[in-house]
């Protein structure tokens, strides 16, 4: 039985993955609606698919989880893409405003911020790592447990 649920998880995850944008800032875009959404299939559709053929049954269940008890809200979102001027597959999208409103997970706070405001406090620019896929945009953001720097995990325990 579970290897059977394991055979459809896994099929359901390559058939899911792999949609894309036709842009880098649209990739972003939809990795951002997703997330407010709660919609997990749009967030793994918005993700580099081999991020996603890589989760284990135990990675998805783990990262699900967290995906579901996410709650922000992004408005006014204003990005600008930077392509690398070495593999122009690959770029990062730099948020250059916008507001983030969410639920701070330490203290069960509901709280807002802008991009101005984490560039200020904390000197750096929010930055999306993208890459193109047969001829479409993704997020590169790792999901498999293998894939995430052992710091990160540390973090998120």
């Amino acid at each position: 039985m579970a290897a059977g649920i394991v055979l459809v998880l896994g099929i359901t995850i390559v058939l899911v993955a792999g949609c894309g944008a036709s842009t880098p800032q649209q990739a972003v875009n939809n990795f951002y609606k997703a997330i407010e959404a709660h919609n997990w299939n749009a967030y793994l559709d918005s993700v580099l698919p081999s991020n996603v053929r890589r989760m284990t049954e135990s990675d998805v269940t783990s990262q699900k989880k967290k995906f579901k008890e996410v709650d922000y809200k992004y408005s006014g979102l204003q990005y600008k893409t930077v392509i690398d001027k070495k593999n122009p597959n690959t770029a990062e999208v730099e948020l250059t405003s916008g507001t983030i409103t969410g639920t701070n997970p330490s203290t069960g706070q509901k709280e807002s911020t802008t991009i101005a405001e984490i560039k200020k406090s904390y000197g750096i620019t929010p930055t999306v790592k993208v890459q193109k896929y047969k001829g479409s945009w993704y997020v590169n953001t790792p999901l498999a447990s293998a894939d995430v720097p052992a710091q990160q995990q540390q973090q998120t325990q």
